[in-house]
């Protein structure tokens, strides 16, 4: 559940301390060696629909009648080490004022390798916990949507459900070795710890929030908890980014997390879920003023209860797409997004399937205030249909609407 008023004061006064001591003690450096990159997000909220999933219900956006208001929207540190001139350290500590496991948790860790170049190519590895390169709009510190608040249905599930906790390599080929100013790269991984991915999404449905997952934490229900091994199988993903002049950027990636359908663990309380997916996105910065973001997901989820349970399989297959326009002028920006979003039960054990269908509107007007502040409005509106909110005497179709007004502080500290 989202916290009482009462968490607001505490969880922004323990951030505030965290603050103060490292801006208290932190004496600029010329190396830089050791970053810290930091937001505060204090928003008034106003919800119309049913209780949001994250509240008990199945509802799909973060906040609802019985939580708005002023709230904690999310406040994060963002450290980076510079260990030395090959390797990096990089983490993200996250509170959000809700009544989860920990008050305060990472939503990343990890380790950056960068060889020394000696050609065309440069070459990176990551080692950790972290978000896969798919978002074209979580481009800011944090893996924060830098055009609106809520980010689409289709990033919004990749932050809750999914979190590479492995390695990744990437091989970027530099155009301008060659007189091209533009580059080339491709991208793979292997990890684990990702067999419940796909759960959410057939109990729920497609959402949209900026309240993604933490490494130790859980969404809603105590019960889902996403990052566990459970067929000791590796899963991978492989993907391609091409970006011509600074003005185009495309992405391409294939996921697929290779878990046993079968396999559950000792208890019985988590099945792995055979989960992938394709997706593919471009976005288009045609002048200093204009951007423009397309992307597209879809793909399939399966489990195997079996065994003693008597439990017929289980899949689904699911897309997701949105198209972003946003328009930059001085301090200024303005942004208008469609979303659409679709699951489909082919079998499976629910009573009700989990056909969810629905689309979405998004418009924010996001305006800097100087050098630390920024003032974010925002309107959402969400139409879907969902049968399973039938078993929680909810109606199965719903139209939700969510504004935020949200002023945020920002800063970046260096030793």
């Amino acid at each position: 559940m989202n916290a009482p008023r009462s968490a607001l004061p505490t969880a922004c006064t323990t951030l505030l301390l965290i603050v103060s001591f490292v801006v208290g003690s932190g004496i600029s450096r010329a190396d830089d060696r050791f970053t810290v990159d930091g937001d505060v997000d204090v928003r008034w909220v106003h919800a119309s629909g049913d209780p949001s999933f994250l509240n008990g219900g199945l509802g799909i956006l973060r906040f609802d009648p019985d939580h708005e208001g002023l709230e904690l929207g999310r406040a994060f540190l963002a450290p980076n080490w510079r260990i030395n001139d090959l390797v990096t350290l990089h983490a993200v500590a996250d509170t959000y004022g809700d009544h989860n496991r920990n008050p305060v948790d990472l939503s990343e860790f990890y380790f950056v390798v960068q060889p020394f170049p000696t050609g065309a190519v440069r070459w990176r590895a990551r080692v950790g916990a972290f978000y896969m390169p798919v978002s074209l709009e979580n481009r800011g510190s944090g893996w924060t949507d830098v055009y609106t608040i809520t980010p689409s249905a289709l990033n919004t599930w990749l932050g809750e459900e999914f979190r590479t906790i492995g390695a990744e390599v990437e091989g970027r080929w530099l155009g301008a070795s060659s007189g091209y100013l533009g580059d080339f790269a491709v991208i793979g991984a292997v990890y684990g710890w990702n067999d419940p991915a796909g759960r959410l999404l057939a109990e729920r449905g497609f959402a949209m929030t900026d309240r993604p997952s933490t490494l130790f934490g859980y969404l809603g229900s105590p019960q889902f908890g996403f990052y566990h091994e459970i067929d000791h199988k590796p899963g991978y993903y492989g993907g391609l980014t091409w970006r011509h002049h600074d003005r185009l950027e495309i992405r391409a990636l294939h996921y697929d997390n290779l878990a046993n359908p079968d396999a559950q663990t000792g208890s019985g309380q988590l099945f792995a879920w055979h989960t992938r997916f394709n997706s593919a996105g471009a976005r288009l910065e045609p002048d200093e003023h204009w951007t423009f973001i397309a992307q597209y997901l879809d793909g399939n989820t399966a489990v195997e209860p079996g065994g003693d349970y008597g439990i017929a399989p289980y899949r689904l297959d699911y897309r997701a797409a949105f198209a972003l326009a946003s328009f930059e002028w001085g301090a200024d920006r303005v942004t208008a997004r469609y979303d659409t979003f679709r699951t489909h039960q082919l079998s499976g054990f629910y009573e009700a399937p989990s056909d969810n269908d629905g689309h979405a509107w998004t418009f924010a007007w996001t305006r800097d205030l100087g050098e630390h502040w920024q003032f974010v409005a925002e309107w959402l509106r969400v139409f879907s249909s969902f049968p399973p909110r039938a078993e929680l005497e909810e109606p199965v179709f719903q139209i939700q609407t969510e504004i935020q007004l949200a002023v945020r502080y920002r800063f970046q500290l260096a030793w």
